[in-house]
């Protein structure tokens, strides 16, 4: 009979082995029940057994419950409870009784005994390490008993790549794969889902691609359209995991195709056409994707003077940037003490619905729009996307941020931003500048902004580390509030005060009242500012940041080009063409006042030039 999978799901039969295993390690133990773990027997507790080979008796028995217990069901595994109980009190000093516990500690979880779970837990040794490890993801199994998905996530994640074991390593990653589906990281859980499967014995493998199919079953559009990219988009597979990672593309893109051709989506129909294999090409469903795609296709217009601005929701990085730059956006488009009406520039807005694919769609839906010049392009990645759309269509684009991996000239992208390479140039010669030779980096290299504590109470970032490495600066590459938290940790170690160097995106927080007192950031133009340009018109506007204030410059450099548009609509293709070619003129050649860069306009290559200098509180305030 085939192996049973080894799940945390109840099966209807299990291996010949594990019933013999089972029998054996019954009739192995003769005590009655003991009290430790959950729901104890109410039967009397017998003393420990005296033994002239106890550490081979327990080592033997050990070996059969354990291999039963793996190879069983969840039901299976709760009748191994007694013989498990027994272990513990006749072998309370062995090694092994740390794993029996741990082995205890999932059945409870498996019944709802949560509390007496974690007494089981709490017992384990820390000093038995991979035993250890092992306890946690039995702690993270009770998390998401507890409907606490994204703490049994958080749990699991630093012990990737710890759980050495082939029994121990299928249950982690299995466990995996349930919190990131549970959570609704479904990019997370196709990573886990890979592991998996990889990880499977071939005579378990269908039952945990249905295992698999189950858990991406609550997944959205965008999720899966998001899961599939990340397949896309992965290093090439090694040749254990060839076989793992196909079976999912084609799960993804099964699924992708039947909402796609339920829901009639022209968009999503012509993504999956873009990467389908020849099969589904010529297959019945293939033509008639095709059809939903030729079908519904939009044309770019010009609808009066207005820019459209493509927001990124992909991760909490690309959502805080996304509201910076549109503030900017409307704070720009905005004159001064004019109403908006006849003869103002429009902003348009769509959101790439947190993924790559989305992004095109919605360059696509603001061109339908009427928008003239598109704005878009807040990571490296998205740039790449944004300017070929750009490049393809002959509409003129204020890309965010330079492309991560296209190399230009362009002819219808304009860069607004800074490369990394310059900025971090910048930082290094002041570092030098002023003998910091020991520098901790936070944000885009080093510790992450979003860091967790270890343990309750304690600080999230490395402090303690950078302060043994004599560290004499702090680099920090992420927003102010990536900043201020690391402040904070570091006013938490008493004596230990290294400077704190800001990158563009954390600036204005050289200027904020809680800042330590040795600290520098990097600036551009008129940014960052002690008081905000437009400060004398709302004085309670908050600092100002990077994003915002590329905002503000793309607005005032797109309403600069668009200055003399026609009001109305235009939809004659060539008119159009015509028009967006116009605009694209006009942004190479408008010159206005900006706050991300002394110059007044693009350069050669079609990017923003700026200096960029450092600034201190000692500076002088712009």
């Amino acid at each position: 009979m085939p192996k049973a999978p080894r799940t945390f799901r109840d099966s209807t039969c299990a291996t010949a082995r594990a019933r013999l295993l089972l029998a054996l390690a019954l009739a192995a133990s003769i005590l009655p029940l003991a009290g430790t773990g959950c729901r104890a027997s109410q039967s009397t507790v017998g003393l420990p057994e005296a033994s002239l080979s106890a550490n081979a008796d327990a080592q033997t028995t050990f070996r059969k419950l354990r291999a039963a217990w793996f190879a069983g069901s969840t039901h299976e595994r709760r009748t191994l409870e007694p013989e498990l109980r027994r272990f513990l009190v006749r072998f309370p000093g062995e090694e092994s009784s740390d794993m029996v516990r741990v082995l205890l500690a999932f059945d409870c979880v498996s019944r709802g005994s949560l509390q007496e779970a974690r007494v089981l837990i709490a017992q384990v040794r820390v000093s038995v390490g991979a035993v250890h490890d092992f306890s946690r993801v039995a702690e993270a199994y009770a998390l998401l008993r507890e409907s606490k998905p994204d703490a049994a996530w958080s749990a699991l994640e630093p012990l990737a790549g710890k759980i050495v074991d082939s029994d121990e390593r299928l249950l982690f990653s299995e466990l995996r794969l349930r919190a990131a589906s549970s959570a609704r990281r479904f990019t997370n859980a196709t990573q886990a889902a890979e592991e998996l499967l990889t990880e499977a014995p071939s005579e378990n493998r269908t039952a945990l691609e249905a295992l698999v199919a189950e858990q991406f079953q609550p997944a959205g559009k965008s999720d899966l359209v998001e899961s599939l990219v990340s397949i896309e988009q992965a290093p090439p597979a090694e040749s254990q995991n060839t076989q793992a990672r196909e079976w999912l593309r084609k799960l993804l893109r099964e699924r992708l195709v039947a909402i796609a051709v339920r829901e009639k989506d022209a968009a999503l129909a012509r993504s999956l056409l873009d990467t389908a294999p020849a099969a589904l090409r010529a297959s019945a469903t293939g033509s008639e994707l095709v059809g939903i795609a030729g079908g519904i296709r939009s044309r770019p217009l010009i609808s009066g003077r207005a820019i459209g601005v493509a927001l990124s929701l992909g991760d909490a990085v690309l959502r805080r940037r996304s509201a910076s730059l549109a503030a900017g956006l409307a704070r720009g488009l905005r004159s001064p003490g004019a109403p908006p009406g006849a003869g103002a520039v429009q902003l348009i807005t769509q959101d790439d619905r947190g993924n790559g694919v989305g992004i095109v769609e919605a360059l696509r839906t603001l061109a339908a729009e009427g928008a003239a010049i598109l704005v878009a392009g807040l990571d490296g990645a998205s740039a790449d996307i944004a300017a070929r759309f750009a490049e393809e269509n002959e509409i003129p684009m204020l890309l965010v941020e330079p492309p991560g991996t296209l190399v230009g000239p362009f002819s219808s992208s304009f860069v607004l931003g800074e490369s990394s390479s310059r900025e971090q140039a910048v930082i290094d010669a002041e570092l030098s500048r002023r003998g910091l030779q020991r520098i901790a980096r936070v944000g885009r290299i080093g510790d992450a902004c979003d860091a967790l504590s270890e343990s309750a109470g304690g600080t999230r970032f490395s402090v303690q580390q950078w302060r043994r490495n004599r560290v004499s600066a702090v680099l920090v590459l992420g927003p102010a509030a990536c900043a201020s938290d690391v402040t904070r940790d570091l006013q938490r170690v008493p004596g230990f005060a290294p400077e704190l160097a800001l990158g563009l995106e954390a600036a204005e927080f050289v200027y904020a009242s809680d800042a330590p007192r040795a600290r520098f950031a990097v600036g551009a133009g008129s940014f960052p500012s002690a008081l905000r340009p437009d400060a004398e018109s709302n004085p309670a506007l908050p600092a100002l940041d990077w994003y915002e204030a590329l905002g503000h410059d793309a607005a005032s450099l797109a309403k600069g080009a668009l200055e003399g548009f026609p009001d109305g609509r235009v939809d004659e293709e060539r008119a159009v063409h015509e028009l967006h070619a116009r605009a694209q003129r006009a942004l190479g050649q408008v010159q206005v006042p900006l706050w991300t860069s002394e110059a007044r306009g693009f350069s050669e290559g079609q990017r923003l030039s700026r200096t960029l200098t450092i600034v201190s509180p000692s500076s002088p305030k712009k």
